[in-house]
């Protein structure tokens, strides 16, 4: 991860500052002068700065100045700030303000984080005139997040289909030809609320507007005359919720230990595939997977190591069969895969790559280079449904075991 450069002549308050921030997990540098700061920016790389206002022998706001010349997001760490203040500092283009207090610290940590998940995050601007569009997504771009930019819906729902992981959309009211509330309608249907945030930005006086868009699905309302400050304030708001909801879904389909999906989501998501497989004559294969003597890992260097060898095996599975299939840790050492597109002669050779590359592979684990191989079950028998694919991967993974391990078992042709 990249650090946070914490620069304030207080001692007592960077020290503060970096424990808050340690404590979420981030690495901390810190100055307690602008030419300190100089020099630790020309060795390392940040992707966030804090920084106070007053230095001894500088201009106030000098220390802004520095982080953004760096091309460094800019965070105001203040003792107080009047409205005249706010303004000025508003104009060096900071990602935002916080106050100099214990009860803030939360906040310090909400915002570094922002700063962090927002340099994976896309978002979508929809604005017919250029001048707002340009200034809204300069205020965002200053976030870290990645903006894109449509000058109506129609515009908008192109981009959008040729980017999917976008994750809010801000859209004007009025635009000609497809207006926001009918984009939210289209793109709602493409995307469920606790996936894609839209918020909607209007100058519209009429009491039933805001309602009317947050039935049609927008998540959020904001008149254009907001001030800079709330609209990032609901913008953050919007994206933590997401990554809230992302988390508690991820803890209801992924495995804790290997991150992959488990036994319960490849079901869930298998069995339509296995439907349109049957319907439109696709090729599809099931690979069961289980390591070779895992209980002796466990017992010879304990379940610490145990767990990460499992972590390696799941990740050279994701690596190696994400691409062509669904792969999912269904317990223990045993992994499933949903293989889609492989012909059948090809199968077994596909899938004994695999093995090869975990013969070859080797891990350092307490100086002690460890290895292990895998044995493996496939079929193709579509006829079987998915329920008995499974059963014969499995007793044909148990014949590779019982046979020699090491080994890859298919169903004949």
């Amino acid at each position: 991860m990249e650090k946070v450069l914490i620069v304030d002549a207080s001692k007592v308050t960077a020290l503060f500052i970096k424990r808050t921030l340690e404590h979420a997990s981030f690495e901390c540098d810190t100055a307690h002068s602008l030419e300190q700061a100089a020099e630790l920016i020309s060795q390392n790389e940040y992707f966030v700065g804090l920084s106070s206002l007053i230095y001894e022998g500088h201009e106030a706001g000098d220390g802004i100045d520095l982080l953004t010349a760096n091309g460094i997001p800019a965070i105001v760490v203040t003792a107080s700030l009047d409205d005249n203040q706010l303004k000025d500092i508003l104009k060096k283009n900071i990602v935002d303000y916080v106050l100099k207090r214990p009860e803030h610290s939360e906040y310090i940590v909400r915002i570094v984080k922002r700063v962090f998940n927002n340099r994976k995050t896309k978002v979508m601007v929809v604005e017919d005139s250029i001048t707002v569009r340009h200034w809204i997504s300069a205020v965002l771009i200053r976030q870290g997040l990645t903006v894109l930019e449509a000058a109506n819906g129609e515009e908008a729902c192109k981009i959008f289909a040729d980017n999917p992981d976008i994750k809010l959309v801000l859209t004007d009211y009025t635009m000609p030809g497809m207006d926001g509330r009918e984009l939210t309608a289209k793109l709602r249907l493409r995307r469920h609320m606790d996936e894609l945030s839209i918020i909607v930005l209007s100058s519209d006086e009429n009491s039933r507007t805001a309602p009317l868009f947050l039935k049609t699905g927008a998540n959020d309302f904001i008149h254009k005359s907001a001030s800079v400050e709330e609209i990032l304030c609901r913008v953050n708001s919007n994206l933590e919720m997401l990554e809230l909801l992302e988390e508690s879904r991820d803890r209801a389909n992924k495995d804790f230990l290997t991150g992959m999906w488990n036994r319960r989501y490849f079901f869930e998501h298998a069995e339509p595939l296995f439907v349109e497989a049957e319907d439109n004559d696709k090729l599809l294969s099931i690979v069961m997977l289980d390591i070779d003597h895992f209980k002796n890992v466990n017992d010879t260097y304990g379940h610490d190591v145990g767990d990460l060898v499992l972590k390696e095996f799941s990740s050279k599975i994701v690596e190696y069969f994400g691409s062509r299939g669904l792969a999912s840790r269904f317990g223990g050492e045993e992994f499933a895969v949903l293989l889609e597109g492989v012909d059948s002669a090809a199968l077994e050779s596909y899938v004994d790559g695999f093995r090869e590359m975990i013969e070859a592979f080797s891990m350092y684990c307490r100086h002690e280079k460890l290895k292990f191989t895998v044995s493996i079950g496939v079929t193709s028998n579509v006829k079987l449904g998915l329920d008995g694919m499974i059963n014969r991967a499995d007793i044909l993974l148990y014949e590779a075991k019982t046979s020699g391990r090491n080994k890859v078992v298919c169903d004949p042709l």
